[in-house]
């Protein structure tokens, strides 16, 4: 879908695994871009580029200014004739704002809910959080090892500490209709959901929607903020829209389709979950006995990339469902703590994605 402009040369992707599909700039509509980036794990996010008229509006930035600043030197030729003058964030996770930086002075647009987020996690955290892991991978107790394997896995192809947090200028919720160089632009704020102000870009004339991070295709979505039921509505609302694409956040584009099987997919994790927290059963336990289970395997998302994150969205479902343990409040790092253990465990050598540690 689509019709591929340009990109580099890479036949891999950040984490050098096989590339599904070509990592570039793809014509989706008329005047109507995105950055395509595969396969769509970790940071590999996909951005969405609006020409109108001489100016442009660009839907999200990248997790770190290296790969921001490549995605715009090879829309120059575009970018040059219509310049960026409006950036849309569509969530507060990094991998969709940390960017920002770049465009100091022009309009950047999120929700009430997503800015108040963006301080979540900081860029040196998480520097911090990249060299340990380089260390402690090679700590002699297993679990340490595995956490330390996990987060260099997901972190080591990107780069934090020029990293300076961008706020919006512009805040909104609910709808916010905008009008930039004549071409109706309707924001809609979806979340709660993976986040607190998940928000979705629809372009009406040109028949397309730039989903953010409520469609992961190909990869399992992860629910950070929930609750579920507000995230499959969310997808609800996103297929009632009258677009013929779907840009998700991660993976490849979209069809009606995929979307309908990410909400089976909820809708299986919530059943299947909920049976476990109703035996008492603690979260990451769960997650593990549902990706090991014949059922599981023989389900769609089984082949999806990294479905050990089956872990975070089980301790947010338990913790809507009024599980508050000390364990629980921990907060993110712990919950990925778990999750390392399950992708790297012995019960699933391949359960993550690029299993081979690196």
């Amino acid at each position: 879908m689509g019709t591929f402009l340009t990109g580099p040369e890479r036949t891999t992707t950040r984490f050098g695994e096989p590339a599904a599909f070509r990592e570039g700039l793809v014509r989706v509509a008329t005047d109507t871009f995105a950055w395509m980036v595969p396969n769509g794990s970790w940071g590999e996010t996909n951005i969405g580029l609006i020409r109108c008229g001489r100016q442009s509006v660009l839907i999200d930035t990248c997790w770190s200014t290296k790969y921001t600043r490549e995605m715009l030197m090879f829309a120059s030729d575009l970018l040059t004739q219509a310049p960026v003058e409006v950036v849309i964030n569509t969530h507060a996770d990094g991998d969709h704002c940390w960017g920002n930086q770049l465009f100091v002075g022009r309009e950047i647009v999120a929700t009430h809910a997503c800015i108040k987020q963006m301080h979540h996690l900081s860029p040196r955290s998480l520097s911090a959080l990249a060299l340990a892991s380089r260390l402690v991978r090679h700590s002699p107790h297993a679990p340490m090892a595995r956490f330390g394997h996990y987060m260099h896995s997901m972190l080591h192809p990107y780069e934090f500490r020029d990293i300076a947090i961008t706020l919006p200028t512009t805040a909104f919720s609910q709808r916010k209709e905008m009008k930039v160089g004549g071409v109706d632009i309707l924001l809609l704020e979806v979340g709660p959901g993976h986040t607190d102000g998940d928000a979705v870009v629809f372009i009406p004339e040109r028949r397309v929607a730039y989903c953010g991070d409520i469609a992961f295709i190909g990869s399992t979505p992860v629910m950070w903020s929930g609750p579920v039921e507000k995230l499959v509505a969310a997808l609800h609302s996103v297929l009632a829209l009258d677009a013929d694409l779907f840009i998700p956040g991660h993976g490849p584009i979209a069809t009606r389709q995929d979307l309908r099987l990410l909400i089976d997919y909820w809708e299986y994790a919530q059943d299947r979950i909920a049976l476990h927290h109703q035996r008492g059963v603690p979260p990451a336990v769960a997650a593990r006995e549902i990706l090991r289970s014949r059922d599981f395997r023989e389900r769609p998302w089984s082949r999806w990339d990294s479905p050990e994150r089956l872990v975070t969205n089980a301790f947010t479902l338990y913790r809507h469902w009024g599980t508050t343990s000390a364990l629980m409040r921990l907060g993110p790092v712990n919950v990925l703590w778990h999750q390392a253990q399950v992708a790297l465990g012995d019960c699933h050598e391949d359960i993550e994605h690029g299993s081979e540690l690196r």
